[in-house]
């Protein structure tokens, strides 16, 4: 006997479903060259420029916010970076299929150490939810953003006039 198959089953499509997968909004025109710009300025090198993290640093970044410091280095998962703007601070470790991005609020930082060795400088970002820590050969970079965060944690806690902070 030939039976017919239920009302319910699955119904071939009528109209085709396409699904675009879209990473990322666009970055406005010169965002990226602006971002780069601000970068080379506080110490980064061209490999630096290179790397995905600097490439993706547009779309996290809001028009008005300024870089004042950046760490590109390794740390216990891979290379990642720590940037700080004039209004908060990023870690991005960006690859192929995964992305981790952490925002901090100046208010979360309790402070930051830099020890250095000969070639090699140290970099840990202490939060109260936990350290940041990058291993970098950039030593003028690091300390860049060693003295950024220093010097804005101490506005934080009302030691700093605002006069002070470039």
């Amino acid at each position: 006997m030939n039976q017919q198959p239920p009302a319910f089953a699955v119904k071939p499509r009528t109209s085709a479903q396409i699904h675009y997968f879209k990473p990322q909004d666009p970055v406005p025109s010169g965002m990226l060259d602006r971002v780069k710009a601000e970068l080379r300025a506080q110490g980064a090198v061209a490999f630096d420029l290179l790397l995905p993290e600097a490439r993706y640093l547009p779309h996290l970044l809001q028009q008005n916010e300024q870089i004042r410091g950046s760490v590109f280095g390794k740390y216990e998962h891979g290379r990642g970076v720590l940037v700080a703007t004039d209004q908060r601070v990023l870690f991005l470790d960006k690859k192929p299929f995964y992305m981790h991005v952490d925002e901090l609020n100046y208010l979360l930082i309790g402070g930051v150490t830099y020890t250095q060795t000969i070639w090699v400088g140290h970099v840990t970002l202490h939060t109260s939810l936990g350290d940041y820590h990058l291993r970098t050969f950039n030593l003028k970079n690091a300390i860049n953003f060693v003295e950024y965060i220093d010097r804005r944690c101490l506005k934080e806690d009302g030691y700093v006039t605002t006069n002070d902070i470039s």
